[in-house]
């Protein structure tokens, strides 16, 4: 079982999101279940239902994760609320709404994985992270797709190496 850290939207497109997963890492095989988990999602249409909490209460909700009472605690000053969303079974953080309900998605990828430090500190736990983006056709996922692919090929990097320019 993992816990949840945090998921921000990126301002490149796409979104990541931090899971703490013990010793385990996230394989290529765990990106296919991803991503036919959020198929089986997207197709039951969940609603997203706004829950707003005060700081007492987000820390009672999240108290079984220590990484969310962490954020609660750096991010929810005493006296004020936050905002979490209800999405199928699961409840997360969030200032949302993104979308009225997972049917709005019709596309949906996993684009890498990789591990990274809590808060981004070596003495802290590495987390798993897995990176996604997501369209409402599949038509848009097809042309991103292809102007990624389009921007490897044109990665002075790259092409440099294959020059043997360094």
């Amino acid at each position: 079982h993992a816990l949840l850290v945090h998921g921000p939207a990126l301002e490149t497109g796409g979104f990541f999101y931090d899971a703490c997963t013990g010793s385990n890492t996230i394989s290529e095989q765990d990106a296919k279940r991803i991503e036919a988990r959020m198929q089986r999602i997207t197709k039951e249409k969940q609603t997203f239902e706004r829950l707003v909490l005060t700081k007492a209460e987000a820390q009672a909700m999240f108290s079984y994760n220590p990484f969310k009472l962490d954020i609660i605690a750096q991010k929810v000053p005493d006296n004020q609320t936050c905002t979490a969303y209800r999405c199928g079974p699961l409840i997360d953080l969030c200032r949302g709404p993104h979308l009225p309900h997972t049917g709005c998605v019709k596309a949906f990828e996993v684009t890498k994985n990789a591990a990274a430090y809590w808060k981004g500190q070596a003495s802290n736990p590495v987390l798993q992270r897995v990176y996604g983006i997501s369209f409402p056709d599949k038509k848009k996922l097809k042309l991103h797709k292809a102007w990624v692919e389009e921007a490897k090929q044109r990665d002075h990097r790259e092409i440099a190496k294959k020059q043997q320019l360094v």
